[in-house]
């Protein structure tokens, strides 16, 4: 894996977070902490997929969340603001939206095809598989930031 392809997932994360968190008024101070954070779990996810581990989605995107989480929970002590200031605007980019996509082309495939009497299997394993990944994933994201808050607090209180 290039250092070039990392930067650039990581950028376009950075972006896609600068952009949800200017909509949902998070602070114009914060803006750039929300793309770093962003960019680092959305680096971690896709180095996990890309690198030798060549982990899944599910569980890269879990590691990713975990990382946003514990640098999230950190930054906003720092900051004295909301942890969800910086974490919600940092997962976005790591939302399953080609899965999500799938889930509602393969459901109204399977009407279609449904309605018009023509076997229509094939739609209805593709949209189960689709809905079940958009699930996991989120699943997975929301228990890893989750994951991360709790672990920084149980470090704070060690430390």
């Amino acid at each position: 894996m290039e250092m070039n392809t990392l930067l650039t997932d990581g950028l376009f994360a950075c972006m896609a977070a600068i952009g949800f968190g200017s909509i949902n008024n998070t602070p114009r101070g914060l803006l750039p902490w929300c793309g770093l954070i962003a960019a680092l779990g959305h680096a971690t996810r896709f180095a996990l997929m890309h690198s030798s581990f060549h982990l899944n989605i599910i569980l890269a995107g879990f590691a990713g969340s975990i990382c946003i989480g514990i640098i999230s929970s950190f930054a906003s002590r720092h900051y004295r603001c909301p942890y969800e200031v910086l974490a919600f605007p940092a997962l976005l980019p790591m939302i399953p939206g080609m899965y999500a996509y799938g889930t509602i082309q393969a459901l109204i495939c399977y009407l279609q095809f449904n309605a018009a009497g023509t076997p229509s299997e094939h739609y209805l394993n593709i949209l189960a598989y689709n809905a079940i990944m958009t699930l996991l994933i989120i699943l997975f994201m929301v228990v890893g930031v989750l994951v991360g808050i709790f672990a920084s607090r149980i470090f704070r209180t060690f430390s």
